[in-house]
């Protein structure tokens, strides 16, 4: 005879508990982190709005205002066109990377204006439309997250411009910044950049982040990072202002980074290597998979081009590793490690008090407000919540994260055989829920369900 008992250790008032949960190897659909495609539109010329990949959750909007560069005020309609882009894709729930430029062929100092006073009045423009979407107040679930750049240089992409000494950086981004009101970060291209523009040593200014769009590229990250060391350096306010080596770089990153939008462009990792016979070319890594890990960790990278570079991006689909006792490929492995993964690890009933241990063992942190909330549920619906007093920004990645909360009496007078109890995440702004990486995650409910179900057989002897 089987006999299934189900027990609720976590909520017997009676009992202390503790119970061990584990983290699953499965793919997660959460907001703010994952790979993305580029879309790219020339706003003096409109074109058919479109998605490439519905099941990414960024998109990288490279708007082309190049057309205007010889003008002070862009028209009417093209700013309309604008805002017509960032509606679509919010209304689609897509967390939008938006990089304004006036060039797309690399060719920076030639495509970009002659005068930063017309860059700057292009910044006023688009700044008024960028805040007015940050601040819509019908809460449409995309949104925008970070902007990469100051519009100028090649690509977009802060060099190859005659606007980025430090004195001409702060003047953009002062402009940007009042014209958003603050409301959107700017990500610049290298570590050194965003210590200029933060005037500060530990650059824990929200207003700025960091993007890279040639991780892996050289030792220096083709010019992200210098090749002097730190130590080399006298101890002024000089050489927080000076590129150091990439080790140096990456520890002040993985140091002050954590709470950031981070994420960038995969550009090397590969060479092409002749074989003695010289009739072939075939590509040979140059990067050890566990120095890839830990450098992407270091930068708490959140986002990353699925497009490119194509070969390495091949190169880690084609390898094959073990990740809690199943195989899976390299670029699987660093999709389900961008931004945050939470899982709850252990749960701990004493004397009325949860205790709570999330761990994340994503690359990042969740970059958005969130509540963490206990759900009571009876007939597969909600019926009571109760909220976990916890900033779910704070867990910080690689690493646990102890909550103790009190259980309010009504936790208890509220069950009956039909109630059960999950831990729920959520996004504050709109109530979409943040999925747990936990093997008991719950997708109907949207949590971990805080129950231990035991299956026990009991023999019976014949009389």
């Amino acid at each position: 005879m089987i006999t299934w008992l189900k027990k609720h250790l976590a909520f017997d008032k009676n009992k202390d508990a503790d119970i061990q949960l584990k983290e699953s190897t499965r793919a997660l659909k959460n907001p703010g982190c994952g790979w993305y495609h580029i879309y790219t539109f020339d706003l003096s010329k409109e074109s058919f709005l479109y998605i490439d990949c519905e099941e990414e959750e960024l998109v990288l909007l490279l708007i082309d205002i190049h057309a205007f560069r010889g003008c002070e005020q862009i028209p009417k309609e093209a700013l309309e066109y604008f805002s017509s882009i960032l509606t679509f894709f919010e209304q689609h729930d897509k967390g939008i990377i938006l990089r304004i430029v006036y060039d797309t062929k690399g060719r920076g100092m030639e495509n970009e204006p002659s005068s930063i006073k017309i860059v700057k009045s292009h910044m006023k423009q688009l700044g008024s439309i960028i805040c007015e979407h940050m601040s819509k107040k019908e809460s449409l679930p995309g949104k925008i997250l970070v902007h990469q750049g100051l519009f100028v240089g090649s690509w977009g992409e802060m060099h190859g411009s005659k606007f980025l000494s430090e004195a001409r950086m702060k003047e953009l981004s002062d402009t940007f910044l009042e014209a958003t009101k603050g409301s959107c970060p700017i990500a610049v291209r290298k570590p050194v950049q965003l210590r200029q523009l933060s005037c500060q040593k530990t650059a824990s200014n929200i207003n700025f982040t960091l993007f890279n769009d040639a991780i892996f590229g050289s030792e220096t990250d083709l010019g992200t990072y210098g090749t002097i060391q730190k130590s080399a350096l006298p101890e002024n306010s000089e050489r927080e202002k000076t590129s150091w080596a990439r080790e140096d770089e990456l520890s002040w990153q993985q140091s002050f980074m954590q709470q950031s939008f981070c994420g960038g462009e995969v550009l090397g990792g590969m060479n092409t290597v002749s074989e003695s016979s010289g009739n072939t070319d075939y590509p040979q890594r140059t990067l050890d998979w566990n120095q890839v890990v830990a450098d992407l960790a270091k930068m708490h990278v959140s986002y990353l081009n699925s497009i490119y570079s194509k070969e390495v991006l091949d190169d880690w689909k084609a390898h094959r590793i073990m990740w809690n006792g199943e195989e899976i490929s390299e670029y699987d492995y660093i999709g389900r490690h961008m931004g945050y993964r939470f899982t709850v690890t252990q749960v701990k009933i004493s004397k009325n008090v949860i205790t709570l241990t999330i761990k994340n063992t994503g690359f990042a942190n969740l970059c958005e407000e969130a509540v963490c909330r206990l759900i009571l549920t009876e007939n597969n619906e909600n019926v009571k919540a109760f909220e976990i007093k916890s900033d779910p920004r704070t867990w910080n990645s690689g690493t646990d994260t102890v909550i103790e909360s009190p259980i309010l009496q009504e936790v208890w007078t509220q069950q009956s055989q039909q109630t059960k109890i999950f831990l729920q995440l959520i996004r504050k702004r709109d109530g979409r829920i943040i999925e747990w990486a936990n093997e008991e995650y719950d997708h109907k409910v949207g949590g971990v369900m805080m129950e231990l179900e035991v299956k026990y057989e009991i023999a019976h002897e014949n009389t």
